[in-house]
């Protein structure tokens, strides 16, 4: 739909150099993060809960100071600079409203603020109201209206003030199902046809490959990987976004390398192995690291069933349930395999990390050398090996398969279809963008 209210994209960059947040002295919430989201692009924010995603959006916003590093709007360096001058514009994931006014005194609020007229602020917010679809809510209060309203209301009064920078906290996780889906379509839309810079967070996977420009993957208030929807999905830069994306789940198998006597390389699953194509950049990496320990990351249409035994690059093992998906079958096989839990492996380090003993203080050692308060006490170390779980494949079937719980299964594996992680998580074949 075309735009009936006026609005001139003034876009702006975001540039974060080495962004921390620190809480009370002690909590690091953001860790010397550094991204750089450019004009008028959509980027999404995606991780678990706790990860620091909203907190670096109220650092861009200015609802919570930066305790270290620098945030930059364009060429203008806005670390200091006051939430009201910063040209940002923020949804909360509550969509908060004032009860007391109308759908449109609402929309029009910041407008009467910002000194316009009654009848211009009041002529704006209906044009907004059009593209949102609520102009036939105008008139109620926010208690009368529905989630998927409110929201809506939420984004036309932050819209509304021709932001430079659009900021999302999770605006659709109160809604249900089909109100997700329409909302987050509208939400794509409406902001690249304003051309304004949007930064968008979630713990959505959906939502995140579905509306993103760029995705940056969070963890522990440290970046993982960025990319396309595309390149995170396909090309994972660790185990831990490799787990986190897709459904169903991907598997990460843990393996053992063996470089055999003419310098082929096996992976090794206890009692079964597939192999590397000599000619595979992995195997010629690999094959100067016999007995180190991997994980092999395969989605659920890496593997195909097949008849006989004789196959290369198989592993069999045995049906243990069924989930039907409507178009395909999900199938779980015992093999007797270690599956990785991605979310269990240790801190993720930078691909060219550097010994511990190298890196000098940590974050946490210099802040607390800064004001006074002495060296904190050494926390427990974090565990660098993978922990599993149950050992079961995830495999996808044509949705006509005929087979029973309990049968035992021969499954070819695509090698040009799997990822390899070091013992870190990190992949073998080091992922640049």
């Amino acid at each position: 739909m075309a735009l009936s209210f006026p609005y001139k994209a003034y876009m702006t960059a975001i540039r974060l150099e080495a962004v921390s947040k620190v809480f009370e002295g002690e909590h690091v919430a953001v860790d010397e993060l550094s991204l750089e989201i450019g004009d008028g692009e959509f980027m999404v924010l995606l991780g678990p809960s706790g990860c620091g995603k909203t907190t670096l959006l109220r650092m861009i916003a200015g609802l919570e100071r930066v305790t270290e590093g620098e945030v930059w709007f364009g060429r203008t360096n806005g670390t200091d600079m006051a939430p009201r001058d910063r040209g940002v514009a923020m949804v909360f994931q509550t969509g908060a409203l004032y009860p007391n006014r109308t759908v449109q005194e609402n929309i029009m609020f910041p407008l009467q603020i910002a000194g316009q007229g009654d009848a211009e602020a009041g002529t704006t917010a209906a044009g907004l109201a059009q593209i949102l679809s609520i102009e036939s809510v105008l008139d109620r209060m926010p208690r009368t209206l529905s989630g998927g309203q409110r929201q809506r209301v939420a984004i036309g009064r932050a819209l509304v003030r021709r932001p430079q920078v659009f900021l999302l906290d999770e605006p659709l996780s109160n809604l249900d199902a089909t109100m997700r889906t329409e909302l987050r379509q509208e939400i794509g839309a409406m902001t690249r046809d304003l051309k304004v810079t949007t930064l968008y967070v979630t713990h959505d996977q959906v939502e995140a490959l579905t509306l993103a420009d760029r995705i940056a993957v969070m963890r522990d208030g440290r970046i993982e990987d960025v990319g396309t929807p595309t390149q995170v999905y396909n090309d994972p830069a660790t185990a831990f976004v490799a787990g986190f994306l897709g459904t169903p789940r991907i598997n990460l198998l843990s393996a053992t390398v063996n470089v055999t006597a003419h310098h082929r390389v096996r992976l090794e699953f206890g009692g079964q192995s597939i192999g590397l194509d000599p000619t595979d950049r992995r195997s010629l990496i690999l094959r100067h690291h016999h007995g180190a320990p991997v994980i092999v990351g395969a989605r659920s249409n890496a593997f195909r069933l097949i008849a006989g035994e004789d196959a290369p690059n198989q592993l069999t093992g045995t049906i243990r349930a069924f989930e039907f998906h409507g178009q395909q079958s999900i199938a779980f096989v015992q093999c007797g395999i270690e599956v990785v839990n991605p979310d269990r492996i240790g801190r993720p380090a930078p691909a060219h990390a550097i010994p511990a003993e190298a890196a000098g203080p940590s974050l946490l050692t210099r802040l607390r050398a800064r004001l006074g308060l002495g060296t904190p006490p050494e926390p427990e170390p974090e565990p660098h090996g993978p922990t599993h779980r149950r050992a079961d494949l995830v495999v996808e079937l044509p949705v006509d398969t005929e087979l029973q719980r309990g049968t035992r299964v021969h499954l070819a594996v695509d090698t040009t279809r799997i990822h390899l992680f070091d013992h870190t998580g990190h992949r073998v074949d080091r992922v640049t963008r």
